[in-house]
């Protein structure tokens, strides 16, 4: 196994490599997060990538409030239509000629 150097110091040893740069780096580049080693970059990389995913943006929160504010109409209309078909049924025994 060939002895690999650090990216940022060339003169010391890699301890491993960073699992998204994928370049070696030694113990004082390696930031150990989640049971695996991150570069700088890499930690900088996982953050942008994990905001992308989050949904938070602007337009998703707007989103989200507006199924929120939705969902008592939703309900209102439900209730207004069983209602109604609840009133039919009961007139329809009522009416014998």
């Amino acid at each position: 196994m060939e002895l690999r150097y650090c990216v940022n110091h060339p003169e010391r040893p890699a301890i491993g490599e960073c699992v998204i740069t994928k370049k070696p780096i030694c113990p004082e580049c390696s930031t150990r997060y989640e049971g695996v080693n991150y570069s700088r970059e890499g930690l900088a990389e996982l953050k942008r990538r994990r905001a992308r995913n989050t949904g938070l943006g602007f337009w998703n929160k707007v989103a989200n409030m507006a199924m929120v504010a939705q969902a008592p109409v939703s309900l209102f209309l439900l209730y207004q239509y069983y209602l109604y078909i609840f009133t039919a049924i009961l007139n329809m025994g009522g009416k014998s000629g």
